[in-house]
């Protein structure tokens, strides 16, 4: 036992000195209703060698942002018998900002008066709790003027148990949130030998499924997997013959399941691409998407935590490979300034870079105006944007603008004109109003 605290020590130490230690915990309770949150906690007695503890908390609904609420459950006392706060004893937090996704917290001067173990046990569990929303990189702690901590993340905590020659580490994996549109983030602790290869943890992980209620798994039922490995960089796995079965037959399905796994392994950092097999062969197609070539990270398909007036959730209807049909894939669109949504999502839609779509729209210079009035939508086009789509890409690029904006509220119809006049080009007239969507996914 005094071997194993004599390490814990050590490690924490360790991290004082700018190297990179890792906080062990124990799986908390079940998730209850609504959006929750694990709580890194300190374990009440540490004689059984254990530091900290996690535990599933609600976050509060209408009390205000989110990291808000996270703050506020961290500093509150624990309601899990054998844990306590992670602040020492009258210790709270003053203030707290973000920053380039560097959430700084300010703590009361007594928590310059605590023991060094204390702080920095305090300090890891803030990280491990709240780098567990989106949009949260890393945790600095200052108190009394100065910075203590700074740029703390859940891999900067690591525990070696000597008596079991084994670590532990905190991963990132990514699964399906409940509305199926966006993956979320979980922190597992993992408990790894020396040799054990963390991208097969990390897909065993995935395929087990998420602690919390909130999240599901993206991955079709049944899938096993065969084999992990990765080398220069390229993590190679193979699939059971149930991943490319049971794949789901949308853009939207297809985007969780493929990228639940790449943005998984890329979180970490000997893993820059993933190659997904089946049985041993590489897939051309999932769906839409080609799995022959290394996958990298997309940040796209991950839920970024921002909700509200000023950022709308919305679905920009793709063209798929082929330009014989277009699909709704989730996006979230902010808009600038003096713009309004309607006028920010054909923005977006314009500038959309999806992996595996095709590159159909001119981008800048193609978008002269959107007005819309009694449900009847106007899109304003310059003849460039005609002149410039791909061969056989005009139908697909008028159904990709007029479904995205008939999936806004309040947009019922949507018509075109082209530098202020009807929208004739080559003969064909664009013009709508256009209200069905016979290609649409």
């Amino acid at each position: 036992m005094k071997k194993r605290l004599l390490a814990a020590f050590c490690a924490l130490l360790l991290l004082l000195s700018g190297c990179a230690p890792t906080l062990t915990g124990q799986a908390g309770a079940a998730a209850g209703q609504g959006r929750t949150l694990t709580v890194y906690r300190l374990a009440a007695d540490r004689r059984s060698g254990e530091l900290t503890g996690q535990e599933l908390c609600p976050l509060p609904a209408g009390a205000g942002s989110e990291l808000q609420a996270a703050v506020e459950l961290f500093a509150s006392p624990s309601g899990t018998e054998g844990l306590t706060c992670a602040l020492p004893a009258g210790v709270t937090v003053e203030d707290w900002t973000l920053e380039n996704g560097v959430v700084t917290l300010t703590l009361s001067e007594a928590f310059l008066d605590a023991p060094p173990m204390d702080r920095t046990a305090g300090a890891l569990c803030a990280a491990l709790t709240l780098c567990g929303l989106e949009g949260v990189d890393q945790v600095s702690v200052a108190a009394g003027g100065r910075t203590l901590f700074s740029g703390l993340v859940p891999a900067d905590a690591l525990l070696r148990d000597t008596d079991k020659d084994a670590f532990v580490r905190q991963l990132r994996l990514y699964f399906a949130d409940d509305e199926g549109r966006y993956l979320a983030s979980e922190y597992h602790s993992l408990t790894l030998a020396e040799d054990a290869d963390a991208d097969r943890y990390v897909m065993e992980e995935l395929l087990r499924g998420p602690y919390s209620a909130e999240l599901k798994s993206a991955l079709p039922a049944g899938t096993e997997l065969l084999s992990c490995a990765t080398e220069d960089g390229i993590c190679t796995v193979d699939l059971s013959a149930a991943f490319y079965e049971g794949r789901p037959m949308t853009a939207q399905g297809e985007r969780l399941a493929v990228y639940s796994i790449v943005d998984s392994l890329t979180a970490l950092p000997q893993v820059d691409s993933v190659v997904l097999l089946v049985e041993g062969r590489p897939v051309d197609t999932y769906v839409y998407l080609s799995l022959a070539e290394p996958l990298v990270r997309y940040e796209r398909a991950v839920w970024s935590g921002v909700a509200g007036p000023e950022t709308a959730d919305v679905d920009l209807y793709l063209p798929l490979p082929g330009l014989e049909a277009v699909a709704p894939l989730p996006w979230q669109v902010a808009p600038e300034d003096g713009a309004d949504l309607p006028e920010a999502v054909l923005a977006a839609l314009l500038a959309a870079e999806e992996p595996g779509y095709p590159a159909v729209f001119p981008g800048s210079g193609a978008l002269g105006g959107v007005t819309v009035e009694e449900g009847a939508c106007t899109v304003e086009l310059t003849e460039s944007f005609f002149a410039s789509l791909p061969d056989g890409a005009r139908p697909a690029a008028v159904q990709s603008i007029a479904a995205t904006l008939c999936a806004l509220e309040g947009v019922d119809r949507v018509s075109f004109t082209i530098d202020g006049g009807p929208a004739v080009f080559d003969g064909t007239d664009w013009s709508g109003p256009w209200d069905a969507f016979d290609m649409a996914e």
